[in-house]
């Protein structure tokens, strides 16, 4: 690979994953447990380490057939030739001997065949086509581009496997879709590189060639998917814990409510039972008390309203909006909609990625 290394991404974003996470989840990093906060300290973090290696590795890549001629992969044949003569003049041996530069002989001569090789390569229109799209291994494999389709797939599979396991959780269970959209994003647009010859990021990155954006959208996609693990973590919420608080409460209610029926009972039998004393024994109340042995604040306490819907206020507040409209259906199944709404709005996109293509 020209730009970074695939396997150093995956052992670098999972051990970057473990700070993440710590700034995300620790009350010692941000205190009043703001999540919004948590995420841009943390995706601050990643923007920025993500920045310095990929700028690293674009500095230091090898570089390019195109690179070596200071011509534009878009050049025509007549650029490249142009181009071949300036390097040559500058690296051909007789010319280095020349300005007193013969003590590295040896050097001068590797770049020179290194320079030829290039030319070669790029005179040739197939073998200027196959390295377009796979790089020096295409020339190197030109009779057997399965092998080299083949290799791009393991891409696929292994980061398929990874934003699997990274996004298997509750809380950013939403980033997987957008994990697996991104990937598939990427495979298409790979697709339209290697297959179709087709580069629309041309006019956006002129002095990389197409094999390069291809690798410059492997190291990026990383970064994307722990983005996108921020994200659905901001946005989560635990519904599922929400209703069993909520229902917890309401069967709390409802054994006060049978502690006062019972109780109410003891009163109609001419007995009253007192604060604190077992439901059902007979005592005298205290004065602050209510008739079922329980004072104002706690029923205050054990009855106030779930939802601000709930009070009076809101109740009549409700009752004025709705009044002379027609009731409305209960929502249900908004998620799957908006994830239906999702896909088909990506499916687009990528039918009309594949008609710029072709």
């Amino acid at each position: 690979m020209a730009i970074g290394n695939e396997g150093r991404d995956i052992g670098g974003y999972l051990l970057l994953l473990i700070p993440l996470e710590f700034i995300m989840t620790s009350t010692r990093v941000v205190k009043d447990g703001n999540r919004r906060k948590a995420v841009m300290l943390s995706g601050a973090l990643l923007a920025l380490v993500a920045s310095v290696k990929i700028g690293y590795e674009l500095v230091n890549k090898e570089p390019s057939y195109y690179d070596m001629m200071e011509v534009l992969p878009k050049s025509p044949l007549a650029e490249i030739k142009r181009g071949y003569k300036r390097a040559a003049t500058r690296v051909h041996p007789d010319k280095l001997q020349a300005a007193n530069k013969a003590d590295e002989g040896e050097d001068t001569d590797d770049a020179f065949l290194a320079l030829k090789a290039a030319y070669d390569v790029l005179h040739d229109s197939h073998l200027r086509d196959l390295y377009d799209k796979f790089g020096p291994p295409g020339v190197e494999n030109k009779s057997d581009t399965n092998a080299l389709l083949a290799g791009l797939g393991f891409f696929y599979v292994v980061w398929l496997a990874v934003a699997y396991l990274l996004t298997r959780r509750k809380q950013v269970g939403r980033a997987q879709t957008w994990s697996f959209t991104g990937l598939l994003a990427l495979a298409i647009f790979e697709y339209q590189a290697t297959i179709l010859a087709f580069d629309f990021l041309e006019d956006a990155l002129p002095n990389l060639a197409m094999f390069e954006k291809i690798e410059l959208l492997h190291r990026l996609y990383p970064v994307y998917l722990l983005g996108a693990r921020m994200v659905a973590w901001l946005i989560y919420e635990d519904v599922d814990t929400y209703n069993a608080i909520v229902l917890q409460r309401l069967h709390a209610k409802t054994d006060m409510l049978l502690l006062m029926i019972r109780d109410n009972k003891l009163l109609a039998s001419g007995g009253r039972p007192a604060e604190g004393a077992t439901p059902g024994q007979p005592a005298e109340l205290s004065p602050t008390a209510s008739p079922w042995g329980v004072s104002g604040d706690e029923l205050s306490q054990a009855f106030r309203p779930l939802h601000p819907a709930m009070t009076r206020q809101g109740a009549e507040a409700a009752a004025t909006s709705a009044r002379g409209a027609k009731p409305k259906p209960a929502k249900q199944g908004g998620r799957g909609f908006m994830s239906l709404v999702w896909f088909f709005g990506v499916y687009a996109f990528f039918q009309w990625l594949l008609g710029r293509g072709s």
